[in-house]
């Protein structure tokens, strides 16, 4: 199962997407890159780390949004009932 998913490292394509993925997790670390103690207002009354996390967020919906897109098709007779 997991062999047969878009970010297995058996391609470019999946080298891409799961190098995204952790990426994505080490950014997400903010307090590393110090802006949880950050003053610096951004547009003059947005602080930092909210600016910070909602950049996150929308790429993270980009990043998502592709990977939906790129993902396949599950075949016509797929039982999702099924267990197992």
């Amino acid at each position: 199962m997991f062999r047969g998913s878009i970010w297995y490292p058996n391609s470019l394509r999946g080298i891409s997407f799961l190098g995204v993925i952790v990426l994505m997790i080490g950014v997400h670390q903010s307090q590393f890159l110090g802006l949880v103690d950050s003053t610096t207002l951004v547009f003059g009354w947005l602080p930092m780390q909210i600016a910070y996390d909602a950049l996150f967020n929308v790429i993270g919906i980009a990043i998502l949004y592709v990977l939906y897109r790129a993902a396949p098709e599950p075949p016509e007779t797929l039982d999702t009932n099924k267990e197992g």
